[in-house]
């Protein structure tokens, strides 16, 4: 009779549980696996529990999380980048940060790694509902309180090179936007020029979503395409398309035809501009 799996044995297949548990490995590392659950109890608990979890995932009803969610992740992560490609310094001497766990860690630490993978997982589950055009849900400021705001005047007159932070930006746009559905002089051009030319890829996506609850204004939807042949950030290419589409907006069909066919493009805003394309030449 066979015994149990060493716990080195249980680590050489570490990185393979996830995808068993999704049936989507290769024949040959499939009949692995199948060779080490048959006499290991502890990875057939966890590849049970993942299956228990895909399931949970796909059974899910799907949600709309308010922009601020999605504002405060991006925000996150940029400053994790940020963190990544400044090393910390201690004196003159940068301080190595090791990313690999010490041999004697390895065994409690891949198991973290799949977690990791799955948190990572159910956050783009849960944000990949988040380009769906939202409504005016914001508590927002009128027209006349807008421009008499020393922050609209600081948003206006320079969107390039803000004096405000991002923070006050998309708090300001959220603002601009919440008190009305309709058109709204001169908060739509504000609006425009902040999608346009802010900094920020956080505050370009409020502005958009803010321009959004201002579609009445017919400059809205021609901003909209006009924007889409000036930006290059995947997060607001995907979201302009998304309001595009929203806005049955027919004049985009030609720009979206030149962004499915982009070499430089990533391929999910390919995919993204592709399928856009089709729904708007259905209409």
């Amino acid at each position: 009779m066979n015994s149990t799996p060493s716990s080195s044995e249980c680590l050489d297949v570490a990185d393979l549980l996830v995808d068993y548990a999704e049936h989507s490995l290769p024949p040959e590392q499939t009949a692995r696996m199948a060779a080490h659950l048959a006499n290991c109890p502890r990875c057939q608990e966890r590849v049970a529990q993942l299956q228990e979890l895909g399931g949970k995932f796909e059974a899910a009803e799907p949600v709309s999380p308010p922009l601020a969610l999605r504002v405060n992740f991006m925000a996150a992560l940029e400053r994790e980048k940020a963190a990544l490609v400044k090393p910390e310094s201690v004196g003159d001497e940068a301080k190595v940060i090791r990313l690999e766990p010490a041999t004697s860690e390895q065994s409690g630490m891949w198991w973290l790694r799949i977690a990791a993978s799955l948190l990572l997982l159910a956050t783009g589950v849960l944000l990949g509902n988040l380009w769906r055009p939202m409504g005016a849900d914001v508590a927002g400021i009128t027209t006349t309180e807008t421009t008499a705001d020393p922050r609209f005047r600081a948003l206006k007159v320079n969107p390039a090179a803000p004096s405000l932070s991002a923070s006050d930006r998309i708090q300001l746009v959220n603002e601009m936007a919440g008190g009305t559905e309709g058109s709204a002089d001169p908060t739509v051009q504000a609006l425009i020029n902040t999608l346009n030319f802010d900094p920020n890829t956080n505050v370009r996506l409020a502005a958009g979503q803010a321009l959004y609850r201002l579609r009445d204004d017919p400059r809205v939807g021609e901003a909209f395409v006009q924007s889409l042949t000036i930006q290059t950030d995947p997060n607001v290419q995907i979201m302009l398309i998304e309001l595009l589409v929203a806005l049955r907006e027919r004049r985009a069909v030609p720009e979206l035809e030149r962004l499915s066919q982009r070499r430089d493009a990533l391929p999910i805003v390919r995919q993204q501009a592709e399928s856009g394309l089709g729904q708007l030449i259905q209409i």
